[in-house]
C-alpha cells in the first residue's frame, strides 16, 4: 500500500481507536466509499479539476450532514483540500487492514472450484484462526473454474495453494527444466 494511503488510514485509525469506535469508523468509511464508487455523478463532481475546493467541501457538508460523524466528515474535507479524494477506495483498505490487525481480525480470500458449504468454510476458517492464533477470521469466498479442484487461501500477500491447477503447474515447471 502506498505510503499516502497508509498515513491517512492510520490518522484515522487513531482516531477511532481513542474514541473505542473502530467498527463505528469503519462502517460509517465503508458507507461513504459505497456511495463514492455506485454514485457516479457524485464521484465525477468531487473529481472534477473545475470545481472549486470550496464548493465541494459544501457540497460534502450538506450530503453527510448529521449521518457521518464531524471527524469523518473533517476527513473529507482534508482529503478535498489536499486533492486527494479520489483515494478513498484505497484509504479505505488499508484503514480496514489496521483495523482488522487493531481487533486481531484475520482476513482471508478462500478460492475454490465449487461452492463450498458452511461447514467446509468454517473448517477452513478455523484451521487458520488456529495457525494465526486470530481472535475471529473474516472470509471472503470466490468460486473459479480454472483452478479445477481443491482450495486456495489467500491472507494478505500469502498465498497458499492447494488446488489441483497449482500442483499440474508446479510439475509442468519440474518438468521443463
Amino acid at each position: 500500500m502506498p505510503l499516502v494511503e497508509r498515513r491517512y488510514a492510520e490518522a484515522l485509525v487513531g482516531i477511532s481507536e481513542k474514541e473505542g469506535k473502530i467498527e463505528e469508523y469503519q462502517q460509517e468509511f465503508q458507507s461513504i466509499v459505497d456511495i463514492f464508487n455506485n454514485q457516479q455523478d457524485f464521484r465525477l463532481f468531487l473529481l472534477n479539476p473545475e470545481i472549486k475546493t470550496e464548493v465541494k467541501k459544501g457540497f460534502v457538508e450538506k450530503i453527510f450532514k448529521n449521518s457521518i460523524r464531524p471527524e469523518m466528515t473533517s476527513f473529507l474535507m482534508l482529503l478535498l483540500d489536499k486533492g486527494r479524494i479520489k483515494l478513498l477506495p484505497t484509504i479505505l483498505d488499508e484503514f480496514t487492514r489496521l483495523a482488522d490487525k487493531k481487533k486481531n481480525t484475520l482476513s482471508m480470500t478462500i478460492i475454490s472450484a465449487v461452492e463450498l458449504d458452511e461447514s467446509q468454510i468454517s473448517k477452513i476458517k478455523e484451521k487458520y484462526r488456529e495457525v494465526y492464533q486470530a481472535r475471529q477470521v473474516k472470509a471472503d469466498v470466490e468460486i473459479d473454474s480454472s483452478v479445477i479442484g481443491g482450495v486456495k487461501v489467500k491472507i494478505g500477500d500469502k498465498v497458499i495453494d492447494g488446488t489441483v491447477k497449482g500442483r499440474l503447474d508446479s510439475l509442468r515447471e519440474l518438468l521443463v527444466k
